[in-house]
């Protein structure tokens, strides 16, 4: 199937060649003209200046701003493409949508539309997710087991919240084989739900975020890896979380991921599990994981029982437990997501709907790179408290690598931080515009 669709591709290069001769190929651009569809009762209607971006398959961008219509116009080559686009309004709500596989062939003016799904800006956010490892001293390889997420509260306001979750998306790598797909549409998309595969890690009780603090979480190991490979991070900090359950016997008893937690970190700090798939460690993907965090309005043991919350990979039959058991995590209680793409291999897809994350940030994995969000420039200049206190002259993004990025605010968040300024980070849902590869962990600096 594959070979037949690159044949494909092939016939559309070859069909938009104009002129051909020993130096050069030119190729004609062709009109696409992309449509926003805005929910019938939502806030915001079709307006100008709202930034849509198209990319092709492999990893070109394409931007350009709609007119007063709500359309925006593209010339661009024949190929298959991929719309985004987020609109927003009083950073309270968002206004995402996504369409795949548009095909643009010579000789015509191609047209689609978006249709727009509106979701709530929420004040806990994902700051930082470092994934991919680093390579060893000797350079014989990559270690991968040093991950961590940092969450933050992005606002002024005190935040509470009880049944506070981790879950990854299914496939565990965006390059993985999909059936949730249907005709490019994901099974539970329409259905308000976003498939927690394998197990959930979750925060017994109340977790309280004060305003602009972060939390770092120890995904596999709480310790200093540091001791061992040096381009590594320390994660044997008193103040931080860690992904360790003392009565999970199938994962604790795993110690290459779950080694003993830095003696320091209370076990009021340990997050407590819920495996309800195969295998022995919770599976994080090293180059294009799908995480999100969400809250629970009941007791997670028990939604996890109930029947009604259990969710097959590809809509299959299934017994519970086996292979591909995943639950069903309602979309109104994801608090954020990031959708993580692979530079190293192609076939990437989206597993998030738009209501949860309209695009998707590129990664490379095995150099200690990490992915951070940008910072919201104007909103963190208003604040009164950071006047002297900001930071400018940014230089950690990855830009010089390809597919790499940064954050074009030029605001250095870490350093801003450290000098007491307080950092409102972006969000408008969509981890293409939200977040940068950064080119060192943040708990480095």
């Amino acid at each position: 199937m594959k070979k037949v669709f690159y044949i494909f591709l092939l016939f559309l290069i070859v069909s938009c060649a104009e002129d051909l001769n020993e130096n050069t190929i030119e190729f004609s651009l062709e009109r696409l003209e992309i449509k926003l569809s805005y929910p019938e009762k939502s806030v915001l209607k079709a307006r100008k200046g709202v930034l849509v971006t198209l990319t092709d398959n492999s990893g070109g961008v394409f931007k350009s701003y709609t007119d007063e219509t709500g359309t925006a116009v593209f010339m661009v080559p024949c190929g298959v493409y991929s719309a985004f686009v987020s609109d927003k309004t009083k950073e309270v709500l968002v206004y995402n949508g996504k369409s795949s596989d548009i095909i643009i062939t010579s000789g015509g003016v191609f047209s689609q539309e978006i249709l727009l799904v509106e979701t709530n800006v929420n004040r806990i956010i994902i700051k930082e997710l470092y994934c991919g490892g680093c390579q060893m001293d000797d350079g014989s390889g990559y270690t991968r087991n040093d991950k961590y997420v940092v969450v933050y509260n992005n606002s002024s306001d005190v935040v509470e919240i009880n049944n506070f979750s981790l879950a990854v998306g299914t496939p565990y790598n965006a390059t993985g084989t999909n059936a949730n797909y249907v005709k490019n549409d994901l099974i539970y998309a329409k259905e308000g739900f976003m498939p927690a595969t394998m197990g959930i890690w979750y925060y017994p009780g109340k977790l309280t975020f004060e305003p602009y603090e972060q939390k770092v979480i120890s995904i596999y190991g709480a310790i200093d890896f540091t001791k061992t490979y040096s381009n590594s991070v320390n994660l044997a900090n008193k103040d931080y979380y860690v992904l360790y359950d003392e009565d999970c016997e199938r994962y604790v008893g795993n110690t290459v991921y779950y080694p003993a937690p830095y003696n320091e970190i209370p076990r009021e700090h340990y997050f407590k599990t819920i495996v309800y798939g195969l295998g022995s460690s919770w599976i994080f993907s090293v180059t294009s994981p799908c995480f999100f965090i969400f809250y629970l309005d009941e007791d997670p043991v028990e939604f996890a029982q109930k029947e009604e919350n259990h969710y097959f990979d590809g809509n299959k039959s299934g017994s519970w437990g086996s292979l591909g058991s995943c639950l069903k995590i309602p979309v109104k209680n994801i608090l954020d997501g990031i959708e993580v793409f692979s530079t190293r291999y192609d076939g990437n897809q989206k597993r998030f709907s738009p209501e949860v994350d309209g695009g998707y940030v590129w990664h490379t994995n095995q150099f200690g790179y990490t992915l951070y969000r940008n910072v919201n420039k104007q909103a963190t200049e208003k604040l009164p408290e950071n006047i002297g206190k900001i930071v400018y002259g940014y230089n950690l993004g990855t830009q010089d690598i390809e597919k790499g990025s940064t954050d074009i605010s030029g605001i250095d968040a870490e350093a801003s931080m450290k000098n007491g300024a307080h950092i409102i980070f972006s969000d408008i849902n969509n981890s293409g515009e939200d977040f940068h590869q950064r080119k060192k962990a943040a708990i480095k600096d």
